[in-house]
């Protein structure tokens, strides 16, 4: 590796001969870019910061101190394979985030889209994919192959479970875990339990009063009237599937392969779909 010196980049960081970055990218004390690293216009990475190639990285991001990008991932059989990390644009990795490149047992690629917000100490496993506006709190862990939809969020010191799909506008609240599948629009709080629907997230979307009214009746017929889950969806479906909402919800659902969780205690229905 070698240390280039310009009025962007800090004279104790290290840059790869490698590694490609836009002429107005900042890079701070003691940071180190190796292998073939390629970095967009806009980005600012931080002192201390890792990152480690293949990596590819688009415009606008952030980079916060002591993060490390792209890092090999922690899986017992990967065989130093030259997996990928992909970034998009405009996110944000506060101070030591944590993001893992991909294995060959997945698609090879750990991909993040745009205007993400990883907040401090959060953990991406190899093979995650994560779509667009996500916030993943401090201490978030989000294991290997898992998928993330837009504008989820995953609250601080939480824990999503390998091959979990979250789905959008779902959230996750604090200290709490998943090991299934998580629907759109659907709120979370403890260890796999359903408890209502993400309205704050759903009304600052924009959702109509409509669409929300009729997730709510959604969310009554699959997890409080006790229905066998084919029926409960094929009610909704035929009751309020021209909303487009909900039949995302029951898309989500249907194509889930690790089950949903059921609602709380002391409501009705217990929806593992295998």
């Amino acid at each position: 590796m070698a240390t280039i010196y310009t009025e962007q980049i800090h004279a104790t960081a290290i840059v790869d001969p490698d590694a490609i970055l836009a002429p107005d990218v900042q890079v701070g004390a003691y940071a180190i870019i190796e292998g073939p690293v390629e970095v967009g216009p806009g980005c600012v990475i931080e002192s201390h910061a890792c990152l480690n190639g293949p990596l590819r990285m688009g415009r606008d991001n952030f980079v916060g101190h002591g993060a490390v990008l792209g890092k090999s991932p922690q899986h017992r059989g990967y065989g130093d394979e030259p997996t990928g990390l992909e970034i998009g644009d405009g996110n944000v990795f506060r101070e030591f985030v944590t993001v893992h490149r991909g294995t060959v047992q997945g698609n090879g690629v750990t991909t993040v889209g745009d205007r993400n917000l990883f907040m401090c100490n959060s953990h991406l496993g190899h093979d995650v994919r994560v779509g667009n506006g996500c916030t993943i709190v401090n201490n978030a862990l989000v294991a290997g192959h898992v998928t993330l939809g837009n504008d989820c969020i995953l609250s601080g010191n939480t824990a999503v479970q390998q091959r979990v799909r979250v789905g959008r506008l779902a959230m996750l609240g604090g200290m709490s875990s998943s090991t299934k599948d998580i629907p759109p629009f659907i709120l979370q709080q403890g260890y796999n339990c359903v408890t209502g629907l993400n309205l704050v997230g759903l009304r600052r979307s924009g959702a109509s009063t409509a669409s929300i009214n009729a997730l709510r009746q959604a969310y009554r017929v699959l997890y409080r009237e006790g229905r066998p889950i084919s029926s409960a969806l094929d009610r909704v479906e035929q009751d309020f599937g021209e909303i487009a909402e909900v039949a995302e919800f029951l898309d989500f659902i249907r194509h889930s392969k690790l089950g949903v969780n059921p609602a709380r205690s002391n409501e009705r229905g217990n929806y593992d779909i295998q």
